[in-house]
């Protein structure tokens, strides 16, 4: 309201022609008034009391009396702390969450293990022979412990997963369990299947350990320095996913994945790798051939479409027969990773 409409107001009042609701309103402006300042409202008078009532109301809102307007930004202010409030909460779940999912799903130390002790459902073999150790776990799966390792293993699995730890090598041939994935805890990795065949080479003091892959898939995580929590919280660790015929290879920094060194081949080709004899193959065909055979990335260059190998490679190992494809048809091979290249040799 304007000083003019206020006016206005004022004068209605003394006409006798106000609302109801306006006459209470100029009641409650006119008691606002201290003492010395009342005084009947009348004609005469009209001018001082208008501007005492004016100062008045001017007054209460510059006091905090507030307009709409004039509250925005308080209440502004407030809304925006609450989003911050909000958001702080949210931000400090989110983390948190994050921070359970990366230490739950990403362990460094079996279960049984966790508060420093075994308990009386651990079972600790050592194999101090000269030969290997067979052990049946209560899943029915088999490890090999070869001289000299350790295995810790419970009597009966419990939780979400099978865990067990290794020191030294060992042969497993895991019982497939979709529900239920395997771990193997051994020097400076982690080793991650559902049901397949793999030899670990774990020797004490994360020395150049290993992981070969027989049949299936393996996930191998490296665990050296690990023991951060806040290193954990922040980053996943590497991770090398292995088929058959790969292997991981723990070095100071990382997991090297490449070819095992004597690549077998798969079970149902088995037969045919000892009636290996060709005639004229080109070594584009020869390359999908050791592919399928080995369940391995054999890769011809393509413009070896046109060389041709004839002979017998059957029952020798994979290396030995790339040797003798290489010497026939005077090309040269390399592994780079986990695949294996056929090239010309350079001149």
């Amino acid at each position: 309201m304007g000083r003019e409409s206020f006016h206005q107001l004022l004068q209605r009042y003394l006409d006798g022609r106000c609302t109801p609701a306006e006459e209470r309103l100029v009641d409650h402006w006119y008691h606002m008034l201290e003492a010395d300042d009342k005084h009947e409202i009348s004609v005469s008078n009209l001018a001082a009391l208008e501007d005492a009532m004016w100062q008045k109301i001017h007054g209460r809102i510059t006091d905090g009396v507030a307009p709409h307007s004039a509250r925005r930004p308080l209440a502004g202010s407030r809304r925006f702390r609450r989003l911050l409030v909000a958001a702080s909460v949210a931000l400090f779940v989110a983390v948190g969450a994050i921070a359970y999912l990366r230490v739950y799903l990403y362990p460094i130390v079996p279960s049984f293990t966790a508060n420093g002790t075994l308990d009386s459902n651990i079972v600790v073999a050592k194999n101090d022979t000269d030969r290997r150790m067979n052990i049946i776990l209560a899943d029915e799966s088999l490890v090999e412990l070869y001289p000299g390792a350790e295995l810790h293993y419970p009597k009966q699995f419990s939780g979400h997963c099978r865990e067990v730890r290794l020191v030294g090598d060992a042969f497993f041939s895991v019982a497939p369990n979709k529900e239920r994935s395997f771990w193997v805890f051994h020097e400076g990795m982690i080793t991650k299947v559902l049901g397949t065949k793999f030899k670990i080479k774990a020797p004490r003091g994360n020395a150049k350990g290993e992981v070969i892959v027989y049949s299936g898939k393996v996930d191998v995580f490296y665990n050296v320095g690990q023991r951060n929590v806040v290193q954990r919280i922040l980053s996943t660790p590497k991770k090398a996913s292995l088929t058959t015929n790969q292997r991981a290879v723990l070095s100071a920094k990382k997991l090297e994945e490449t070819v095992t060194e004597n690549p077998l081949p798969v079970r149902e080709h088995v037969d045919a790798v000892r009636h290996e004899t060709y005639q004229d193959i080109p070594i584009t065909s020869l390359a999908e051939t050791l592919s399928e055979l080995y369940a391995l990335d054999v890769v011809a260059d393509s413009d070896l479409s046109h060389t041709t190998f004839t002979g017998d490679i059957s029952g020798i190992g994979l290396f030995k027969q790339l040797d003798i494809i290489c010497t026939v048809t005077d090309t040269r091979y390399e592994v780079a990773g986990t695949t294996i290249f056929l090239k010309r040799k350079p001149y």
